[in-house]
């Protein structure tokens, strides 16, 4: 065999597999090095995006607690511009709450809807649904308060969701049922820490009374 010979055959098909599939390769790792680095920013971007958007939540929040209603405008901008993501969802929240506290039941209703709309955990869901219900109830949307009662499935909130059930029923004018829905609310934990629930009994009570003595 002529070594020489098989050499240059070994070479030339070696040059004709480069020429056909050389620059796929090369073009490959040049794609796989790209996407290498690719990533490593996209890490370093999403970081320091979280960053940012903690750093712009928290001057948001220390605003909406030092000013009150005069960041509310401030704080909604910041929630609009961050639907989607964890730093607008507590934004809202917080606006929510400082909103029910001036009576703003309106803007607490707007803001608990957006939370709503983009939260993913069914804890922090449930809660809301909460909130929802009693600001919805507070302006007398009865059927949109049941809606998100109906809603709601978790057994950890089952002694809050049967007082609540209880304020909506005495507002529809069925005080027996509210009655039965509080009673179901305390023999699930409800008087643990609220002394408002058994003042509700009590005040029951007292009209049952004096129903009775009529």
């Amino acid at each position: 065999m002529d070594i020489n010979a098989t050499e240059e055959q070994q070479l030339e098909t070696l040059k004709r597999w480069w020429m056909e599939y050389g620059k796929s390769i090369i073009l490959g790792a040049v794609i796989g090095l790209g996407g290498l680095f690719g990533w490593r920013y996209y890490q370093s971007h999403q970081i320091e995006t979280r960053s940012a958007g903690a750093e712009a939540f928290a001057q948001v929040s220390e605003q909406l607690a030092t000013k009150g209603p005069a960041a509310f405008d401030d704080t909604a901008a910041f929630v609009e511009q961050n639907q989607g993501n964890n730093y607008g969802e507590l934004a809202a929240l917080l606006l929510a709450a400082e909103a029910v506290k001036v009576n703003d039941l309106a803007l607490a209703q707007q803001q608990l809807e957006l939370a709503l709309a983009g939260i993913q955990d069914a804890a922090l869901g449930d809660t809301i649904r909460l909130r929802l219900a009693r600001v919805l109830l507070a302006q007398n949307e009865l059927a949109g308060a049941q809606s998100h009662l109906d809603a709601i499935e978790a057994d950890a909130f089952a002694a809050q969701l049967r007082e609540v059930q209880g304020d909506l029923f005495m507002a529809d004018g069925k005080v027996d049922d509210a009655r039965d829905a509080y009673r179901a609310a305390r023999d699930a934990g409800g008087l643990t820490n609220n002394p408002g629930l058994q003042l509700k009994l009590d005040n029951l009570a007292v009209s049952a009374e004096l129903g009775d003595e009529e």
